[in-house]
């Protein structure tokens, strides 16, 4: 299954300008203690985001463009906020939009970060990033907190998982 996953990200990366028969985002979400929140960062391929985002009813945004519109972030962050949810230890987080970075390459990384929560010890990630678009879409979801780390991936048909994260918790 990883495997697959990772020839995914290999042929996205080959393919990323063309026609492409696999459609793949990858989030990261670690634990921040310093902090006490979440870091998140999902990465997209452009020209896949932006058709979501039309399709969810956006203007073109021309994202990376001298065209961009002025609202562009928000859209994205109203975006993620309707197609991304974390729940720590019962609680759904709520995200702060704290920029974007795109690339020459067609790769579009939005950062957000969580509310303040103390270190969790179960999270639930549920992610249909894309999925409204794409049926094949996987979203890759690699998650940290403390020691913990753990990898998978969710699809229009697995939508969530949930893990421990606390070696307190799985005693």
């Amino acid at each position: 299954m990883i495997k697959k996953v990772l020839f995914s990200v290999l042929a996205i990366s080959l393919l990323s300008f063309a026609m492409h028969k696999y459609y793949v985002s990858i989030t990261e979400a670690a634990y921040n203690a310093e902090s006490k929140s979440f870091e998140i960062s999902i990465k997209f391929i452009g020209h896949d985001l932006e058709k979501a985002l039309t399709s969810a009813g956006a203007p073109n945004l021309y994202l990376g463009t001298e065209k961009e519109v002025k609202n562009a972030n928000a859209y994205l962050k109203r975006y993620i906020d309707r197609k991304f949810e974390m729940i720590a230890d019962g609680t759904k987080l709520e995200y702060q939009f704290i920029g974007k970075e795109i690339n020459n390459d067609d790769f579009i990384y939005c950062f957000v970060q969580s509310n303040q929560i103390d270190e969790p010890s179960e999270v639930t990630i549920k992610s249909t990033l894309l999925t409204e678009v794409f049926g094949g879409q996987a979203n890759t979801i690699y998650l940290k907190s403390g020691s913990k780390k753990v990898s998978y991936y969710l699809t229009k048909d697995k939508v969530s998982e949930t893990h421990m994260l606390s070696e307190a918790s799985e005693k």
